[in-house]
């Protein structure tokens, strides 16, 4: 449901920002309905906490796609992290390895499956922060 509200907003070019401490919608006059406007305001948390989420793992290097429903982030040439969000705000995380020229991942290990969104983005930041404390160490 909030991946076809934001979408909608998207086409519509309709946002919720922060101005003056409070969270308005900006657009043009005209492209707001009243059954757009009532489904925003339902779904008004929702909505912000996706912006603050998306924020977030853009902060951490990750492109987000699909506003929200799919973020990648790559590590390593042919190495990448992925969350994906699932039905009931659950979501999972995994790591592909691709081989250059190849379109099949290679290796494929799984962070975790099935759990809450903020499990799921938790696990991927603190691979991402391992990462970084390996690139550096100093060897030999």
């Amino acid at each position: 449901m909030i991946y076809q509200l934001l979408n909608t907003m998207y086409h519509l070019n309709i946002k919720l920002e922060e101005i003056n401490g409070k969270t308005k919608l900006v657009y043009e006059t005209g492209f707001l309905n009243d059954r757009l406007k009532e489904q925003i305001k339902k779904h008004k948390q929702e909505l912000i906490q996706r912006q603050a989420e998306n924020t977030a793992a853009r902060k951490l290097g990750f492109l987000v796609y699909d506003h929200g429903e799919l973020y990648e982030y790559r590590y390593g040439r042919g190495a990448f992290l992925y969350i994906e969000r699932l039905p009931y705000s659950r979501a999972s995380a995994w790591r592909e390895n691709y081989l250059p020229g190849q379109a099949e991942a290679y290796k494929t290990k799984t962070i975790v499956h099935d759990v809450l969104f903020e499990k799921a983005f938790e696990q991927a930041k603190g691979f991402i922060e391992w990462m970084g404390k390996q690139r550096g160490r100093r060897v030999g």
